[in-house]
């Protein structure tokens, strides 16, 4: 080199781990540790057992039995659009340790569609619209979900329920409480 080049500078090598790292939406990831944190720390108090309990009546011990188990959809589903669907489930856990494989699969299903009820009801809902809103677009909101989300979840709660009553698609005995034959 005669002095008047400019040396090169060395590339920088980035790795997939910090390409990674830079991608992650922390705010997003901070949501919902807080809401497990929360969900966590409220089912410690024994709250949502009792809540259950008042709420369910008489069919807290038959819950997925008709007519019980419309009744405690409709809680699944307040409770999901309030919390969010996935806390829910977690609290749910928590407040039935030994339901039956039919109970959680009436769990699954109703806090999945219920989810669909408004925004905040399911996680996806959040982070179609944060990553819209990263992109500069605004109009995937509670008002254009409303529309479609409120009707197409309560006929596919209903019906689902419905048919989940008719056709048991898994056991309705928990080996936990000892009351399957095997």
């Amino acid at each position: 080199m005669d002095g008047n080049e400019i040396e090169p500078e060395e590339e920088e090598l980035v790795t997939e781990s910090e390409t990674t790292l830079t991608e992650v939406d922390y705010g997003l990831l901070m949501l919902f540790i807080g809401q497990f944190v929360l969900i966590g720390s409220f089912d410690d108090t024994g709250l949502p057992q009792d809540f259950f309990a008042a709420t369910m009546g008489k069919c807290v011990d038959q819950m997925t039995s008709v007519p019980c188990v419309y009744w405690f959809v409709m809680i699944v589903t307040i409770l999901s659009n309030v919390a969010s669907n996935v806390p829910v489930c977690q609290m749910l856990a928590a407040t039935f340790p030994f339901a039956t494989p039919y109970d959680w699969m009436q769990v699954s299903f109703s806090a999945t569609i219920a989810g669909n009820l408004t925004m905040l009801g399911s996680a996806a809902n959040m982070i179609v619209a944060f990553q819209a809103a990263k992109v500069g677009d605004r109009t995937f909101t509670s008002e254009r979900h409303a529309p479609f989300g409120i009707p197409s979840c309560l006929v596919s709660l209903y019906i689902g329920t419905f048919l989940m009553t008719m056709v048991h698609f898994s056991p309705e005995c928990s080996v936990r409480l000892g009351n399957c034959d095997e």
